[in-house]
């Protein structure tokens, strides 16, 4: 009976035991994974959809940043105007670049947030996306924008360390006259150019800043101490001469954009490495001017060569725009932002 009643008992607590094993081996498998290999996570409700957010969290400046990547999949143009973010019922206003949100076309949103999750800490909270939509014709749309929208949605993140920054990329093809056009105040499409994809850009972080460069076929090596990537496989082939490069669509356009956040008044270095054409502009939250970085556009000789000039900016959130433009032959295109207390 005795022996009957040991067995009985291990057989009884052993799957209790069991059980209870598999509960601790959960709890440490959620405490201890990363933000990074749970992922981030965004819902979206309209037609401006989110496809990738992230949070990052300061604690000793008690400070973070919420970005968001954004893509238009509407029949037409919207032109963004606001971006709040919502966490723990306090509203914060951001900026997302660029303003002018073609259909098919991405954008990046970044809003300061003046609290911290502490790092690995899950934070969930609202974002709201107001503009207006734009019914004219595709090359001019910002004349005629009239009908308010509004797309929102929610995110649930883990806070992790500062990091680089999300990049939108659009590529696009034009004719023979076609060129980044003179500085007017606000960078946008060129009239005469299509767009045919876009993508994000994958950006690399140097030492001294922060940093992404892209080339086709024709160039590789290594600029501002990164190696230069090529350019999405869905986008090469613009400039391999395999599409449209012949009379009257034989020049390509790319349109780069970030946005980057002070945390206080600091030097700021923007150094651009191109081929052919290389404009740059940056927009101060709240602002409705945007800022020549290279005073118009940059035209460099007959080869690659290096634009830099170095800006002042106060504390506060920024929106960086590059556009960079060449016949259909090989092209490169690299740009760092550096300074202190520059962070993506």
């Amino acid at each position: 009976m005795k022996a009957q009643s040991a067995v009985e008992f291990l057989t009884t607590y052993s799957f209790v035991l069991v059980i209870l094993a598999a509960a601790i081996l959960v709890v440490f498998f959620l405490v201890s994974t990363t933000r990074t290999e749970i992922g981030a996570q965004c819902s979206s409700f309209g037609s401006v959809t989110c496809n990738l957010m992230g949070y990052y969290s300061n604690k000793a400046q008690r400070f973070s940043l919420a970005t968001f990547l954004i893509a238009n999949k509407a029949n037409g143009p919207v032109n963004v105007t606001n971006l709040t973010v919502t966490l723990r019922e306090v509203n914060y206003t951001g900026v997302c670049v660029p303003g002018l949100l073609y259909p098919g076309r991405q954008a990046s949103c970044m809003a300061n947030l003046t609290t911290s999750a502490a790092q690995g800490l899950p934070v969930q909270g609202f974002y709201n996306i107001r503009g207006k939509f734009c019914n004219s014709p595709i090359s001019n749309p910002i004349l005629n924008c009239s009908e308010k929208v509004s797309f929102s949605g929610s995110f649930y993140a883990y806070s992790q360390p500062f990091t680089t920054p999300i990049y939108a990329v659009l590529a696009a093809v034009g004719n023979s006259t076609s060129q980044i056009a003179a500085y007017n105040g606000m960078p946008q499409l060129p009239p005469g150019y299509t767009i045919v994809n876009n993508g994000d850009w994958a950006p690399k972080s140097g030492s001294s800043g922060i940093a992404y460069a892209y080339g086709t076929s024709g160039w590789s090596g290594n600029y501002f101490g990164i190696a230069a990537t090529q350019f999405p496989s869905s986008l090469s082939y613009l400039n391999n001469n395999a599409i449209a490069c012949s009379p009257g669509y034989n020049s390509t356009l790319s349109l780069a954009s970030t946005n980057i956040y002070l945390s206080s008044q600091a030097a700021v270095t923007f150094g651009a490495y191109a081929d052919n054409a290389i404009a740059a502009w940056y927009l101060p939250k709240g602002s409705t001017t945007w800022n020549s970085i290279y005073n118009n556009a940059y035209w460099p000789a007959n080869s690659v060569s290096l634009a830099s000039n170095t800006v002042t900016l106060g504390k506060g959130l920024y929106s960086i725009e590059v556009e960079w433009s060449n016949t259909c032959g090989a092209g490169l295109q690299a740009f760092q932002i550096s300074g202190a207390n520059v962070i993506g």
